[in-house]
């Protein structure tokens, strides 16, 4: 199914960026990635536009919703403590994260910790927060 999506321009990208790969070896990783990265961001930007444009023409406007009885939340609506609870499980997940990725490294020397952090632990960090965020974003997008 991926291989009849996908336009063939697209295909023969990514074909040539494996070649590439292959003949240039792992020095080039992270340049033949990026690259690759981007071309399949750009392949998901022009389905996704295409998607949108084809949901806009053809889409038929939705019937009204029928009024909620008083005192009940909307259909489909989350309640309040589901917010609450994503947000503090987003903290506890990304602190303890962080503890186990700063402490992986650590020594007890005769009862004291010893711990240098490197920048790989500093940049696992800040992507595990990050992730964190993007998650939270996402959802507080999605409730408007």
């Amino acid at each position: 199914m991926y291989r009849v999506c996908v336009d063939p321009t697209t295909r023969e990208d990514i074909s040539a960026a494996a070649a590439v790969h292959r003949d240039l070896g792992p020095h080039y990783t992270d340049a033949v990635s990026e690259a690759l990265v981007e071309r399949i961001g750009a392949e998901i930007d022009r389905r996704v536009d295409a998607r949108l444009a084809q949901h806009g023409a053809g889409a038929a406007p939705a019937p009204a919703a029928p009024a909620a009885p008083a005192g009940n939340a909307a259909p489909g609506a989350r309640p309040a403590w589901v917010s609450v609870a994503i947000a503090a499980s987003s903290m506890g997940c990304g602190v303890a994260g962080t503890a186990i990725v700063v402490f992986a490294t650590a020594s007890n020397i005769n009862g004291q910790v010893h711990n240098s952090i490197t920048g790989a632990q500093v940049l696992l960090v800040a992507l595990i927060w990050a992730v964190i965020a993007v998650v939270n974003v996402a959802y507080a997008r999605r409730q408007r």
